[in-house]
């Protein structure tokens, strides 16, 4: 694949393919209404809406296994709105407008995930998506290394909330305003959730389904967040804008029970996000010209399947934090 370089000069050359690939996606965004841009995504947010209440009504019925299934198939909407949700009002793509999507991301982040939207903002956008992959710039602030290879990829992620609410309380520290507005959503997110279980088991179980609802797919959100840049290079510095997020960011193989919790952007289409954070999921399925333009003009193109990278990850633990240190 086509290497970087710190020269001036050649790094025009990158500079030039990425212009001459945004504008023939420019183009086909030109040619898309407002509800291929936007609508559809709102309808999937509804779909998804509609399964955790179909959900939440097998889990109304009596019957140990209605509690059950209704439980696990409302935890996987659940996750599927968080996290795609939180993920397109941050990157401003949900809806049209900026300030819409910006209590969107309150909605989804701070009330329904637990996370801050202003943390997640700066540490997604700001931080992970300029400096992928770069140690210096990018804190490793989810590497365990000292852990078991099994327990930090299939006990922790049951720990997300705690971490999701240190690091934003954490972030948030100094400005009382926001904080306070993130303490009442959070609180008032789990209150809502507690509320719906408690319908119809008692108080103490509504608690444990709270917990189970927001925690229960987390193993594979972690995986994700984990596949989509692990084992790849990383660069001292800060790269042109193709070279480096081809060299640090790979896509994994659409699988519609994965690609239903991450959405297109952390699965099928990682490497299109990155080049083009701002464009919805639908759109990010759409834009056929990124790999075509890539491999015509020798980028690196990685994809891998999720249980690849699973076994990758797990045979090649001891190493692949280290590997990030170089």
């Amino acid at each position: 694949p086509r290497r970087p370089s710190t020269d001036h000069a050649q790094d025009m050359l990158p500079h030039r393919d990425y212009m001459a690939l945004s504008q023939e996606v420019r183009g086909f965004l030109k040619s898309q209404s407002w509800w291929q841009l936007h609508g559809v995504e709102v309808g999937i947010f509804l779909a998804r809406v509609a399964l955790f209440a179909g959900a939440l009504a097998v889990f109304a019925q009596k019957g140990i296994w209605y509690k059950i299934i209704g439980l696990i198939v409302a935890s996987y909407a659940y996750f599927g709105i968080g996290i795609t949700g939180t993920h397109e009002a941050s990157h401003g793509s949900f809806v049209k407008h900026a300030w819409t999507n910006r209590i969107w991301g309150y909605f989804f982040a701070d009330f329904l995930t637990s996370q801050s939207s202003r943390w997640w903002f700066y540490r997604h956008v700001q931080e992970h998506h300029v400096y992928t992959n770069v140690p210096s710039k990018e804190p490793r602030i989810a590497d365990f290394p000292w852990l078991n290879k099994h327990v930090y990829f299939f006990v922790t992620p049951y720990l997300v909330q705690g971490w999701l609410v240190f690091y934003s309380i954490t972030y948030l520290k100094k400005d009382v305003k926001e904080l306070m507005l993130y303490l009442v959503l959070l609180v008032a997110g789990w209150a809502f959730n507690i509320w719906l279980f408690g319908l119809f088991v008692s108080l103490p179980y509504a608690i444990l389904c709270t917990f189970i609802l927001r925690s229960l797919w987390a193993p594979v959100f972690v995986h994700i967040a984990v596949f989509n840049h692990i084992g790849l290079e990383h660069p001292k510095e800060k790269l042109p804008w193709i070279p480096h997020h081809t060299i640090t960011t790979r896509n994994l193989k659409k699988h519609w029970f994965v690609s239903g919790i991450g959405g297109n952007a952390f699965v099928e289409r990682h490497i299109e996000h990155h080049l083009f954070p701002t464009l919805s999921n639908r759109m990010l399925a759409k834009i056929h010209p990124v790999q075509r333009h890539l491999n015509k003009r020798g980028y690196k193109y990685t994809e891998e399947g999720y249980l690849q990278c699973l076994r990758n990850c797990l045979d090649k633990y001891d190493t692949m934090f280290l590997d990030a240190d170089l």
